[in-house]
């Protein structure tokens, strides 16, 4: 079910290297953190291992709560702001038991940065992975890896959009435990140097605060002008560009100027550069005449449970990097559930075959209105762009376009196979 709720809440979800992941040793998988509760669900959907999660304990305050996490193998984290008086003791508990699993082969997530961002950035690591994997190879858990997973969100807060995943080759801890100057202190910070390194270079990383949003937003023009490749090709040329224009102190005056420039003028005239750059065709406007009357029929089922599910998350849901979590939640579970009300409340009402079966047909239906609202979506955007054609500030913007991708011509970079 989650499996399902994943592949339709994005248009497409692409896994790259899952067989690094080994299956007859005790691993911790460690990624990065963005996106709340969807990374660890993520990574769950993306490998073939049950993977037990370390998790922050205020997660865990309800006892129902408590003991549906506990049987899901999520395990709590207590830290200093939890204001629990044994908070060592709790923890060291937690860890003997991540011990006692890796023993038997298991594999322990972990999200080393500690907390999640809605932002294309790695923050230094805390240092609970590195406590972790030594006192398991202490305890006696052997041949021991870290294999890390870097996630990338095409967006943080919208449904129907792309998300990588990219698994890196493991890391050996033996190593490091093997050197002759091995103290706690100089492995500690030899290990999250390392995995920090390691997931780097599985995602993509923006340093420079001043520059994030401009390089984010050459993305869609970047892939645009190769849109017949694929989307881990497109994915590792903007790695790679991005890290270019991050380090490249000459470029960021451009960035903070001209395309800075570019970008405010596609957000005052609400132009998406994905869908200016492709062009509509006869197809798309064939299927969206022909596939009115299926979607038409979906959204009509549907939208009482969407709009219940956008009132909850805009009116309860405060941090909007969870939103997307409850979205999927409600796709998954609940939807389900309201269709068999559905079909109940019609048959208690005396509604006549075939009306009766809406609830069974919306559900396929529903899988051509997901790519119909979105060619929706584009032939309305292609509509508004050619109203506004004529007008000085379209043409102004088209201007900073254009010297936008004059100025990646220019710019040398190494695609790199990240």
């Amino acid at each position: 079910m989650v499996w399902s709720g994943i592949h339709l809440f994005f248009r497409r979800v692409v896994v790259k290297n899952a067989h690094l992941l080994p299956h007859d040793r005790p691993v911790v998988i460690v990624a990065n953190h963005q996106n709340a509760l969807l990374d660890p669900v993520i990574l769950c959907v993306a490998t073939f291992k049950q993977l037990h999660w370390l998790t922050r304990a205020d997660v865990f305050k309800s006892p129902p709560v408590d003991k549906f996490l506990r049987k899901i193998n999520m395990m709590p984290v207590y830290r200093e702001r939890d204001r629990v008086a044994d908070l060592h003791d709790r923890n060291n508990e937690v860890f003997r038991k991540c011990y006692d699993r890796l023993k038997n082969n298991a594999v322990i997530g972990i999200f080393p940065e500690g907390t999640h961002r809605g932002k294309k950035q790695l923050v230094p690591l805390k240092k609970g992975l590195a406590r972790l994997v030594i006192g398991a190879s202490e305890s006696g858990v052997n041949n021991l890896c870290i294999v890390p997973v870097g996630l990338d969100y095409e967006s943080f807060y919208e449904p129907q959009q792309d998300l990588l995943v990219k698994f890196g080759e493991p890391i050996e801890v033996a190593p490091f435990l093997q050197k002759s100057d091995a103290m706690h202190a100089k492995l500690h910070g030899e290990i999250t140097k390392a995995v920090y390194d390691a997931l780097r270079n599985l995602m993509v990383h923006i340093d420079s605060d001043d520059v994030h949003h401009e390089i984010l937003a050459l993305k869609p023009l970047l892939d645009a002008r190769h849109a017949n490749d694929s989307l881990m090709v497109k994915y590792e040329r903007f790695h790679a560009i991005a890290r270019e224009l991050d380090a490249g102190k000459e470029y960021h005056s451009f960035l903070n100027n001209q395309v800075n420039r570019y970008r405010a003028g596609m957000h005052q005239l609400r132009i998406r550069e994905e869908l200016f750059s492709a062009r509509v065709t006869l197809m798309q406007w064939l299927f969206l005449i022909a596939g009115a009357p299926l979607a038409f029929i979906a959204i009509i089922v549907f939208a009482p449970i969407h709009v219940a599910t956008e009132r909850f998350v805009h009116t309860v849901i405060k941090d909007t990097l969870f939103r997307n979590s409850i979205r999927i939640s409600f796709w998954t579970f609940v939807s389900p559930l309201y269709l068999a009300l559905f079909f109940l409340v019609m048959k208690w009402a005396g509604a006549e075959s075939p009306s009766i079966y809406l609830p069974l047909v919306a559900v396929p239906f529903g899988l051509v209105a997901l790519p119909w609202l979105r060619n929706l979506k584009h032939i309305t955007h292609a509509l508004r762009c050619a109203r506004m054609k004529q007008t000085t500030a379209f043409k102004e913007w088209l201007s900073h376009r254009s010297e936008v991708e004059q100025w990646l011509n220019k710019i040398p970079y190494i695609k790199h196979d990240v």
